[in-house]
């Protein structure tokens, strides 16, 4: 199943978020969150005016993560509010259902704008690496960043990833203007994924 338990972390410079499986309940809040971050920061591949599911498609979707084996749908949550404001969201999933690359999983994650910074997008990383470290059958997981995303970047190589490839002018935005990505993976099997895991 994918379900990782309840975490809690320090944020920067105070506070602290609480990081666990996305569960059908937090389906709006998701939403809300989801449409911020597509509205406030480029480095995502939705633009704002594609992200169009219903409250029903969202709970579907946490549902089907839930019940899947090999894939796990996080929410940060501020964990000093009472109604637990969704501020961070990260999934590890399949990119293809086949068999060849049933130890691979891609990573995705965003952090809504007023929270960037203080310390979710590392809560988010050490809750997948530590998710996928416990499943014997992952062995790597892959991402995709904008290649002037400093701080993505700095994360990612902060928790081992390792870039593999270089795609320019792989992200075109709607003004025409292109941005090159670079592709990273993680060995979670190896020395790298050891010391991730204890970050």
């Amino acid at each position: 199943m994918g379900h990782f338990p309840p975490h809690h972390y320090d944020l920067k410079p105070a506070g602290r978020c609480l990081v666990r499986s996305a569960q059908p309940a937090d389906s709006e809040r998701i939403l809300i969150a989801a449409r911020e971050v597509f509205a406030t920061t480029q480095h995502v591949l939705t633009q704002p005016d594609e992200f169009n599911l219903t409250l029903n498609d969202e709970r579907t979707f946490v549902e089907s993560m839930l019940a899947a084996p090999d894939s796990v749908f996080l929410v940060a949550l501020d964990a000093t509010a009472p109604d637990g404001e969704v501020v961070g969201i990260s999934s590890l999933k399949r990119s293809l259902p086949k068999r060849k690359m049933r130890h691979t999983l891609d990573l995705g994650m965003s952090v809504i704008s007023p929270w960037r910074g203080r310390g979710v997008g590392t809560a988010l990383m050490a809750s997948c690496v530590q998710w996928a470290r416990a499943r014997p059958e992952i062995e790597i997981v892959t991402l995709a960043v904008y290649q002037d995303n400093a701080a993505g970047l700095a994360l990612y190589r902060r928790f081992g990833f390792v870039p593999y490839g270089h795609l320019p002018r792989g992200l075109k935005h709607d003004d025409g203007s292109t941005w090159d990505q670079v592709l990273m993976y993680l060995d979670v099997r190896g020395p790298e994924g050891d010391r991730a895991q204890e970050r």
